[in-house]
């Protein structure tokens, strides 16, 4: 749970208070205009040498961070 407190800050920074991140079986699910979503997978692909995976779901975007 340690990883996933982690990214929930570093989102949490990019993000601001008025959207909302978690986490379900380990996949980041983040509700966000598309902007910001693509400012998260900035972070996310520079913070973890590009092992992550977004895609959309719903009206919500999903990281799934692979190996």
């Amino acid at each position: 749970m340690a990883f996933e407190k982690i990214v929930l800050d570093k989102v949490a920074k990019v993000l601001g208070q008025d959207c909302q991140a978690y986490f379900v079986n380990g996949t980041l699910f983040v509700r966000a205009s598309e902007p910001k979503a693509r400012k998260v997978f900035s972070m996310l692909f520079k913070d973890y040498n590009g092992k992550v995976q977004p895609s959309l779901v719903g009206y919500e975007y999903a990281y799934d961070f692979v190996a």
